[in-house]
């Protein structure tokens, strides 16, 4: 049977394992998250660099050509014809 003095002692030492492991577990942690987000963001920015750029006076519009969409027909020339 546990005596009071070892209760005691258990919980003195677990709290110190408590403190000292979650900074070094936290530290873990935080690096694995910030190096998922730099390689997430090193991956977009790849990405980026295939878009179109259009400029209109300050604005600029950046875009990336879809290869899958449909123009929807065949483009028919009209000619212009005169009422006279």
């Amino acid at each position: 049977m546990f005596t009071l003095f070892q209760v005691v002692l258990y919980a003195i030492l677990l709290y110190f394992l408590f403190v000292t492991f979650i900074p070094i577990l936290a530290r873990f942690f935080l690096k694995r998250w910030i190096y998922k987000v730099q390689k997430d963001l090193h991956k977009k920015s790849k990405n980026k660099d295939d878009r179109k750029k259009y400029h209109d006076g300050e604005t600029e519009v950046s875009y990336k050509k879809d290869k899958n969409i449909d123009p929807g027909g065949e483009y028919v020339d009209f000619e212009e014809f005169n009422n006279d």
